[in-house]
């Protein structure tokens, strides 16, 4: 395979070479933290200067004070307990669910000989909401329900699954009718009493857009900690990520291996990059978000693949030209998505781009 080069990104992927962007010689970007847009400081002998990182950061440290292990497990259609038992024999601690999946009892299975081992401390459990459960009496009872199923007393984090209400009868997979006698700040009132109650210890948002997480974080009483949403390479909300960031707001990322569309995991970048390292393409996805800040909840349920996604990852570090090579692949691209959702402008909350102030 041809090596990708610099020269190659200015033609392939019209990268503003003049003005300075993209070029691995430009250090405009912040890698470190959230929102990269590309290396910074010193070049490529200041990076073979650099002390060889032994271990990478496991946990981010959330506004509560809490620690969210940086890889969770993503638990939609899993379907054994066995799988959940040996994410944990592997090292997973961190366990993201929802009452939507359909499936918390069987998460709540294969944890239970752990937490009755009194290893509950260890664990890290998301649940969600469902649109149809947005009236504060309707998501107690999801979150009871929840609670029950996992076999929790409390539950770590609980996320706003969508930012939509809808009515009861709502069905994704047929029709869906908008709630409007309830919004985004009723709801996240009848969260907040659950915080209260010491049902949740902290709440977070899901597939929220950058004015939403601010319209909550200015009304809230406890502050949403994380906005879970889809980002990988082809979808890198840099504004989202790094202005959340900011403001305490930890991203977490699904759908980070791309849901293994071909198309995408063949791409010449991430191939190259995986050459490079020596890693798999699905683990420079993941430290591509992990090396931003962002957690990252892959779904597995094989032992191979469970441990692919977890075991060594905090061992090693994409270089600054590596990262440069995944910034140029940003095409917008969006795998999760439905009808019924209006993503808005990406532009709209934080800073304004000077070209609308001045328009």
């Amino acid at each position: 395979m041809a090596r990708i080069t610099s020269a190659w990104l200015e033609s392939s992927h019209r990268i503003d070479i003049a003005n300075g962007v993209g070029r691995p010689q430009d250090k405009t970007g912040t890698w470190n933290g959230p929102a990269p847009t590309g290396a910074r400081n010193g070049g490529a002998a200041a990076e073979a200067a650099r002390p060889a990182i032994v271990r990478e950061p496991s946990t981010a440290v959330l506004s509560s004070g809490q620690r969210m292990p940086m890889i969770g497990l993503g638990t939609y259609q899993l379907e054994s307990a066995d799988a959940v038992k040996t994410a944990l024999e592997l090292g997973y601690r961190h366990f993201d669910c929802a009452a939507f999946y359909g499936n918390e009892a069987v998460v709540g299975a294969g944890l239970a000989d752990f937490i009755a081992a009194g290893r509950r401390s260890e664990l890290f459990i998301t649940t969600k909401v469902w649109n149809t459960h947005h009236k504060p009496d309707a998501a107690r009872a999801s979150v009871q329900q929840s609670l029950k199923d996992l076999g929790l007393q409390q539950v770590d984090l609980v996320l706003m699954h969508w930012p939509e209400a809808w009515t009861p009868d709502s069905d994704i997979r047929g029709t869906v009718t908008p709630d409007t006698s309830i919004s985004l700040i009723d709801t996240w009132r009848g969260l907040e009493q659950l915080v209260d109650d010491g049902l949740v210890a902290s709440l977070g948002l899901s597939n929220c857009s950058l004015a939403q997480v601010e319209e909550v974080l200015a009304a809230a009483k406890h502050k949403p900690v994380c906005n879970q949403i889809e980002l990988h390479p082809f979808l890198a909300q840099r504004k989202l990520v790094g202005v959340s960031y900011r403001k305490g707001v930890v991203s977490v990322a699904y759908t980070c291996l791309c849901r293994r569309e071909k198309e995408l995991l063949e791409h010449p970048v991430l191939q190259q990059v995986a050459a490079e390292t020596g890693k798999t393409v699905n683990q420079v996805l993941l430290k591509y978000n992990m090396q931003r800040g962002v957690v990252v909840i892959p779904k597995a349920t094989s032992r191979e693949h469970l441990a692919e996604n977890f075991v060594g990852m905090f061992d090693w570090r994409l270089s600054n030209q590596q990262k440069v090579l995944l910034d140029t692949l940003d095409a917008g691209k969006r795998i999760v998505d439905f009808p019924w959702k209006n993503w808005g402008d990406v532009e709209e909350g934080g800073v304004p781009k000077p070209s609308r102030v001045l328009a």
